[in-house]
């Protein structure tokens, strides 16, 4: 069995990334390819890189309706950079022992692979297969590889690419100014950029410092396999949505990430598990079955994930409901989860338009929308909620 590894960051993946794919399947060489979306990439040190999950995602929608695509987590769940050599080391260990391990790329890695963390190491555990293009890139291609096999006893052959010039950066920075960038995408990931709005907060990100940056990726380790996709997506897009509020209002932003990482860490748990650590916190009042998820966290964040920060707990706590005293930062977790840019609730415009510069005004229509929602389903709203609804009027009412 021949098996190939495809890794890239793939931020976004295009239709060049696809197309390499294809290609190396279409030249027969391999029975199934491997993609493999980088957890740490070690060479993108300084820049922003989206969130693992959602370049995992991108590669699920573009490469999993086909059996002989398999979108590999494997970097991801691996603490540390993101090493070829220790990701093959790991790939080889999984497969039978028959089975034969290609790492497939553009031929243009032969100008870099000399760059990378170990490449005598590489060349000797994996052979190379290469996609090239015609012209003169298929002769200097040949010309560097021969000279590879030569110094590094390297196993290189090649395959036929189409042509298509492409980069993550032009389709990153198309979406993130609003133009056309649909075309450059499998239309799947098109549809999960647009409905996610990846990229579209590219200057907050920019923002976040590298300690919040790796705490948030050792967290979303940490969470990926307490979640399904979509609650994890969720959880993605609110941490993002908190940050750029923390931003606007000028609350700490380690804060605003973790908890709105975390704030629903315990939303896929069982049910007799999530009232258990519900129990825990204390507070007998929010376990029912829509709610215990809050304080379940809370305890997950403290005693699994170590966060001892009482403000980030106490937001995590409340999150589903509000609260009697909520803080800045309670509000920003509590409205992030209500209109992160996937969700499509009624009036989430007005209240996404409020909050970028009163956030007790967007509270207030968010609130009312849960009391009306409520009222709809003839249910009543939680005590809490009641309370955090009348601190807000009489706030209203003293401006």
């Amino acid at each position: 069995m021949k098996i190939g590894l495809f890794g890239g960051t793939f931020d976004p993946v295009h239709l060049g990334h696809v197309a390499l794919a294809e290609a190396a399947l279409a030249a027969g060489e391999l029975d199934r390819l491997i993609i493999m979306p980088a957890g740490q990439p070690p060479h993108k040190t300084g820049q922003v890189v989206s969130m693992a999950g959602y370049r995992y995602e991108m590669c699920w929608q573009a490469f999993a309706g086909d059996p002989h695509f398999e979108v590999s987590d494997l970097e991801i769940l691996r603490a540390g950079p993101s090493y070829t050599l220790d990701t093959i080391r790991q790939t080889k260990h999984q497969l039978p022992a028959d089975a034969e391990l290609f790492l497939v790329y553009g031929s243009d890695i032969l100008n870099d692979i000399e760059k990378w963390h170990q490449p005598a190491a590489i060349m000797s555990e994996c052979a190379l297969l290469l996609g090239v293009r015609g012209g003169s890139s298929q002769s200097d291609s040949k010309a560097k590889a021969a000279d590879l096999c030569q110094r590094y006893s390297a196993r290189i052959s090649f395959f036929d690419a189409p042509k298509i010039e492409l980069s993550s950066t032009l389709v990153r920075e198309a979406a993130a100014a609003g133009h056309a960038f649909q075309s450059w995408v499998p239309e799947k990931v098109a549809r999960t950029i647009s409905k996610h709005k990846l990229y579209q907060y590219q200057s907050d990100m920019m923002a976040v410092s590298k300690p919040l940056t790796d705490q948030l990726s050792l967290l979303e380790r940490q969470i990926w396999p307490l979640l399904d996709r979509k609650r994890l997506l969720h959880s993605l897009n609110a941490t993002v949505y908190a940050l750029h509020l923390a931003r606007i209002h000028a609350v700490d932003l380690t804060q605003a990430g973790v908890a709105a990482l975390l704030h629903d860490c315990a939303k896929c748990l069982p049910r007799h598990e999530t009232q258990m650590y519900a129990r825990l916190m204390g507070d007998d009042a929010l376990l029912d079955r829509e709610l215990a998820h809050g304080p379940a966290g809370a305890w997950l964040a403290r005693e699994r994930f170590g966060v001892d920060d009482p403000a980030i707990l106490r937001a995590i706590h409340y999150h589903t409901t509000g609260s009697p005293g909520m803080t800045s930062l309670d509000k920003i977790i509590f409205i992030a989860d209500k209109v992160e840019p996937a969700r499509t609730y009624d009036n989430l415009d007005e209240i996404r338009r409020l909050v970028e510069f009163d956030l007790d005004a967007a509270l207030k229509i968010c609130l009312s929308e849960i009391d009306l929602f409520l009222k709809r389903e003839k249910l009543k709203p939680h005590p809490y909620t009641g309370i955090a609804q009348a601190e807000l009027e009489q706030r209203t009412r003293n401006k």
